[in-house]
């Protein structure tokens, strides 16, 4: 789907000569939009348990900011407190908020 879009690019660059416009090999010097069919959906895999979400295991942001799994949330729960694995915070489990991609 892009590379028509690619070609036409590299032919206008090499009748321009303008070859250090796209000095990059990881970027484009051009969007392509490749329509919505090519978009896919997030996926998050928890930092802790390295296992991806899901809706039974959501992904939780801690009053802190970061982001963990609930299982790992609840399996890191210490006498009804959670101290989280990447900063001092401790904080209530009950605090913890899910978030959707």
């Amino acid at each position: 789907m892009a590379l028509p879009v690619l070609m036409n690019i590299k032919q206008v660059i090499e009748q321009r000569q303008c070859s250090g416009v796209w000095t990059h090999k990881d970027e484009l010097p051009i969007e392509i939009d490749l329509g919505k069919k090519c978009w896919y959906h997030s996926v998050f895999a928890c930092p802790i348990l390295r296992q991806q979400t899901s809706e039974s295991n959501p992904p939780m942001k801690l009053i802190c900011g970061h982001v963990i799994s609930r299982d790992a949330l609840n399996k890191l729960t210490n006498a009804g407190k959670l101290k989280c694995p990447y900063c001092p915070m401790e904080q209530n489990p009950s605090d913890a908020k899910q978030i959707f991609f």
